[in-house]
């Protein structure tokens, strides 16, 4: 795990406050941004900064940056997600869109006996989710890749998926279609999705792709899906 250097400040995960207008899953426009955490390489400056995150009984120290998602740290949402996560206590995962990695960084610890494939489109946050799974060792695979192009071959027990609403529908269905095409048999997608960012209606999605969708948990807004093969 990193230590970072000296002088580095300290931030604790909080609750992001973004406006987002109903069913938001459903606007193809968007927010108009000069950059976003789903761009390739991020121009905003870069700002790197040490977060320690407490989550299912573990703590880690994950590294964030500008130009990824949740740059301070742990949202709400990946908290959610990852209170209420069961894997396989052998198999591989796949963090789909990982981010600076936290997923895998804390899962990777809960079930020792797990292999990880981290995804993510953008650059910078595969650089971080490198750093940030460093601990996990071998058992850790960070790759850049646009949903599953850079590994089509793979096929995982667990994907775990915090779409990225703000990138759009279409996006967000692609990576529902393309985790069924990548699961073995009997595997799980583990989705997290506010009710005002289209979960009923991405919940109505994800059932014609997989035999069951389960609501595993709800809170704050926030609904986790299981989705079986």
């Amino acid at each position: 795990m990193n230590t970072g250097a000296s002088g580095i400040e300290r931030y604790v995960w909080k609750i992001p406050r973004l406006p987002v207008c109903p069913d938001a899953l459903f606007s193809e426009g968007g927010q108009e941004m000069a950059d976003h955490y789903f761009s390739e390489s991020p121009a905003s400056a870069s700002e790197p900064r040490r977060v320690s995150v407490s989550v299912r009984g573990v703590t880690v120290d994950v590294w964030t940056d500008s130009g990824v998602f949740a740059k301070r740290g742990l949202d709400y949402g990946t908290k959610v997600l990852l209170e209420h996560v069961q894997l396989a206590d052998a198999g591989t995962a796949v963090d789909l869109g990982c981010g600076h990695g936290v997923v895998a960084a804390v899962l990777g610890v809960v079930y020792p006996a797990s292999r990880w494939v981290l995804l993510d489109i953008n650059e910078r946050a595969v650089a971080l989710a490198k750093r940030n799974t460093a601990h996990l060792g071998s058992r850790a695979q960070v790759l850049v890749s646009d949903g599953f192009s850079a590994v089509p071959a793979l096929t995982a027990a667990d994907v775990v998926l915090n779409p990225p609403i703000r990138a759009g529908k279409a996006v967000v269905y692609r990576l529902f279609e393309e985790s069924r095409q990548h699961m073995d048999l009997g595997g799980r997608l583990w989705v997290v999705i506010q009710k005002k960012q289209g979960a009923p209606s991405a919940k109505e999605k994800l059932a014609t792709l997989f035999r069951s969708v389960d609501t595993v948990a709800r809170d704050a807004g926030y609904h986790v899906f299981r989705c079986t093969v």
